[in-house]
């Protein structure tokens, strides 16, 4: 690292970009071997193809529509690598294949074979469509677009290809080691529950069993209701005039729409802490679909359609993978003519073969080392999120260029 280079922490704090380029370029100085081309210059925006769900046969090639993948195929229609871009819909999305694809008739599709010119990256092309605001090109009342002729007039900063293949390069171990840390954390998940469905739904270490109301179960399980072990605090949705995206409040969830494989995303706050679910809580959705599960991973609201639980003498694991065990058996106590929801009468009164004590504690205990492993690689996830969402805008303008920074803090490569 010489004198002249900047830490990748040092470049994070670093403000003043947090729009696409293409509504900041007049506040920003472009490289001198750096050129401004229109998009349509560059490539050509390839129709999808109409495929619908009842034509689809299950296979190995996704399926993209305007918003990320829709689905699964067993051909495709579209060789790799390539970017699916948004055309009609609401919130228009951008994403990326490296795998053979298909794309419907709600989105457009960019390969090598859509490039105009040799000295442009698709990769790049990829980052910089990132940080491009599709939806303020959007026409039509009915079925918003993407307007295509807009897009081919705006303007992008082309690099040389050499420094655009590094900047791809760069963005893209980042988002390699996120997706391997994912990756890493579905497989602990799914071993966390292989052991607990081992354990306390097939019954598997256990020698001697008694008949009971919900079948038969060892003979040193108990049935309860989760209210007799648990606490159960049913969400409460505040007026919407308390809800922000800018950080105000704690966390809010209205539903399972931001839930992810643990934890869910989030994207909108509450000022109004009208039912608050403490970190580490079991979060179960009651309205459609019911019986969703996730973890609260940081003090947050819960709205109406989402109720948290804790267990009143041990850690949370347990009870987190009881629900999600449990999700099929929700369906029977599920009501409501407009949607599907289950209340928390239908909560407290849900009947479970309880596990003696010393059996929950060694469940606990065998899994807490997986537990710890996934928020170590969810908290890290976080941190290269960050990391590329601050980068991302620096690189395309030419704020910050590869040569300028020093890129030994960023230990991808040998991870990945």
């Amino acid at each position: 690292m010489n004198s002249e280079q900047r830490t990748l922490s040092e470049i994070k704090k670093v403000e003043g970009l947090s729009k696409p380029y293409i509504l900041q370029r007049q506040g920003v100085e472009k490289p001198n071997s750096w050129k401004i081309s229109p998009i349509g210059e560059l490539l050509e925006l390839e129709y999808g193809s109409s495929l619908p769900k009842k034509e689809r046969e299950e296979g190995p090639y996704p399926v993209f529509g305007s918003n990320g993948r829709s689905g699964w195929h067993s051909e495709y229609h579209v060789d790799a690598p390539g970017i699916i871009v948004g055309r009609k819909g609401v919130n228009l999305g951008i994403e990326w294949s490296d795998t053979n694809f298909n794309v419907i008739d709600t989105a457009y599709y960019i390969n090598p074979d859509s490039l105009k010119i040799s000295e442009v990256d698709l990769r790049y092309l990829y980052y910089n469509f990132l940080d491009f605001d599709l939806d303020r090109l959007k026409s039509g009342s009915a079925v918003p677009g993407l307007n295509r002729d807009e897009f081919y007039e705006e303007t992008i900063a082309i690099p040389p290809i050499e420094e655009q293949k590094t900047i791809a390069t760069i963005l893209t171990n980042i988002d390699k080691k996120i997706n391997t840390n994912r990756e890493i954390n579905s497989v602990l998940e799914e071993i966390e529950q292989t052991i607990f469905r081992n354990w306390f739904v097939d019954f598997s270490p256990y020698d001697d069993f008694k008949n009971s109301d919900i079948g038969r179960i060892p003979e040193s399980f108990e049935v309860k209701t989760i209210s007799e072990f648990a606490e159960i605090i049913l969400g409460n949705s505040p007026k919407s005039e308390h809800y922000n995206e800018e950080g105000e409040g704690l966390p809010f969830f209205q539903g399972s729409k931001n839930f992810g494989l643990r934890y869910p995303k989030v994207e909108r706050w509450c000022t109004k802490k009208k039912k608050v679910a403490q970190e580490d809580d079991v979060l179960i959705s009651i309205r459609a679909p019911v019986g969703d599960v996730n973890r609260a991973g940081e003090k947050c609201v819960v709205g109406r359609g989402v109720t948290a639980l804790r267990m009143a003498e041990f850690e949370n694991e347990y009870l987190y993978h009881l629900l999600k065990a449990n999700k099929p058996n929700w369906e029977k106590y599920k009501s409501g003519t407009t949607f599907n929801s289950i209340n928390k009468t239908d909560i407290q009164n849900f009947p479970v073969a309880l596990p003696p004590k010393k059996d929950i504690e060694r469940f606990n205990t065998l899994t807490s080392s997986m537990k710890e492993m996934i928020n170590d690689n969810v908290e890290e996830n976080q941190e290269l999120s960050e990391l590329r969402d601050s980068l991302l805008p620096k690189l395309m303008s030419g704020e910050v260029r590869v040569n300028d920074i020093n890129l030994d803090d960023l230990e991808v490569d040998s991870e990945v």
